[in-house]
C-alpha cells in the first residue's frame, strides 16, 4: 500500500513544476487527487496521465469562488479531503526602487492571499488527521531584486504557523515547505549569471529537482509526520546557511527583471 492509500488530496499549481510531479508521486502513493491551476489544457493533459481517481479543476486561486468552488467540485467527487499540497504562485524580479506597485501587489495577490485563501477553505473543511502543506521560498531570507516575492514567502511561513495553533484543535496539522533553487518551467528563464551565482551559493553546488520537493510534501502529508506541525521544512541544498551570492556589476544601477523562483 502506497503512503497516501486511501486519502484525498488537493493539489494547486497541479499544472506544471513541483505541482505536476507531486501529482504523479502522489497518484503512486495511492491517493485520489483534486487537481487545481488555471491552465485549463495542461491541467488537463496532467491528470490525463494519471493511473488513480484524479479531478481536474480550473480555478484562479486569488479568487473566493474559484477556490470555494474548486473544494466544492473535490468533496462532490470524492466525499471528503484530508489533505492540501499548495503549489501555485508566481514569481517576477525587480530590484526594489524600480519595483512597481502593480507589480508589488500582483505578487502578494498570488502567493500570499491566494495561500491565505486556500488554507482558510481547507482548514474548514478538513477532518481530525487533515495535513495543509504551503510552500514558501528560501528566498524569504533575503534576495537581491525580489522584495515583493520574498515578502510574500515570509508571509507564508507566518501564516502556516498561526494556522498551525489555530487549526490543532482540530487535529489538524499546517507545515510549509521552503524550496530553495529548484529545476522548474518558472526558474528555466533565469539569467546564466544568476543560476550560476544561486548554483554557486549553495553548498550542496546545485539546483535542487522537483521531485524532491514533491517527496518532503508527500512526508508532510502522510502518518509518518503525524507528530508535526508549525514547521518549515527547508528543501534547499543548505541554501539558507549560506550568503547572498555576488552580483555582477551594474546590477543595483540597471534593476534586474524577469522571473526567479526558490
Amino acid at each position: 500500500m502506497g503512503r497516501l492509500s486511501g486519502k484525498t488530496i488537493l493539489i494547486t499549481g497541479a499544472a506544471s513544476g513541483i505541482g505536476r510531479v507531486a501529482l504523479k508521486l502522489f497518484a503512486k502513493e495511492g491517493a485520489r487527487l483534486v487537481a487545481v491551476d488555471q491552465e485549463e489544457a495542461t491541467l488537463a493533459e496532467a491528470v490525463a496521465e494519471l493511473e488513480t481517481e484524479a479531478l481536474a479543476v480550473p480555478a484562479d486561486i486569488t479568487d473566493p469562488e474559484g477556490v470555494e468552488q474548486a473544494f466544492q467540485e473535490g468533496l462532490e467527487e470524492f466525499g471528503q479531503l484530508h489533505g492540501l499540497a499548495h503549489f501555485a504562485g508566481v514569481a517576477h524580479s525587480a530590484i526594489s526602487w524600480k519595483l512597481s506597485l502593480e507589480d508589488w501587489e500582483r505578487v502578494l495577490r498570488v502567493n500570499l492571499t491566494g495561500s491565505f485563501l486556500v488554507a482558510r477553505k481547507a482548514g474548514e473543511v478538513l477532518g481530525e488527521g487533515g495535513s495543509l502543506v504551503l510552500t514558501g521560498s528560501v528566498a524569504a531570507l533575503g534576495a537581491f531584486g525580489l522584495a515583493h516575492y520574498a515578502t510574500s514567502k515570509m508571509g507564508i511561513l507566518g501564516l502556516a504557523r498561526t494556522l498551525a495553533l489555530e487549526l490543532a484543535p482540530k487535529g489538524i496539522r499546517v507545515n510549509a515547505l521552503v524550496p530553495g533553487l529548484i529545476a522548474t518551467p518558472m526558474t528555466a528563464s533565469l539569467p546564466d549569471w544568476a543560476w550560476r551565482a544561486e548554483v554557486e551559493a549553495s553548498p550542496l553546488r546545485r539546483a535542487g529537482r522537483p521531485e524532491e520537493v514533491a517527496r518532503a510534501a508527500l512526508f508532510l502529508l502522510s502518518e509518518e509526520s503525524r507528530f508535526i506541525t508549525g514547521q518549515a521544512l527547508f528543501v534547499d541544498g543548505g541554501r539558507s546557511i549560506a550568503g547572498l551570492p555576488s552580483l555582477p556589476p551594474g546590477f543595483a544601477k540597471g534593476g534586474g527583471k524577469g522571473v526567479h523562483g526558490c
